[in-house]
């Protein structure tokens, strides 16, 4: 089986949001919430033939494949994309079924890999809360409270 994503495509991304989890999860949510309606767009697009509308699509799906990680995606997208320069529709036709059939596995793919990273955190956030309670009610060391002083 071929891989889908790059390895540490998840850490990537994190690193391009700026280390915020929670973009980070949202950025994956929406490009696997926004495949079928990018394929869709796609499909009508080149069936018009609306060459200018399938360019912004590929454009869209290329860009965000990349920032997920999503190696294969991005590659086959690229081909129905030189395709379309090429003003070859019926090279894009042929290459349509399987950028959809990749999308969608990536999409699974992606929506694991996000599930478990954010299961991960909340186990993490879940022990920190812990252990800062501990800290705020024993000091850093687990000692108890310095009491206070008295002027």
């Amino acid at each position: 089986m071929i891989a889908l994503l790059e390895d540490g495509a998840l850490e990537t991304l994190l690193t391009q949001v700026g280390g915020d989890t929670s973009l980070r999860h949202r950025f994956l949510r929406d490009f696997v919430a926004l495949w079928p309606s990018r394929a869709e767009r796609l499909a009508e697009s080149l069936a018009r033939p609306d060459l200018e509308e399938a360019h912004v699509v590929l454009l869209s799906i290329r860009s965000t494949s990349t920032m997920v990680g999503a190696v294969v995606l991005e590659s086959t997208a690229a081909l129905v994309h030189s395709a379309l320069a090429l003003k070859d529709l019926p090279g894009c036709f042929r290459h349509l079924p399987r950028l959809i059939e990749v999308g969608e596995a990536t999409c699974v793919e992606l929506a694991v890999l996000a599930a478990r990273a954010e299961d991960s955190e909340r186990v993490q956030q879940g022990g920190r809360s812990r252990r800062e309670g501990l800290r705020s009610d024993h000091g850093s060391l687990g000692e108890p409270p310095a009491l206070p002083r008295r002027w």
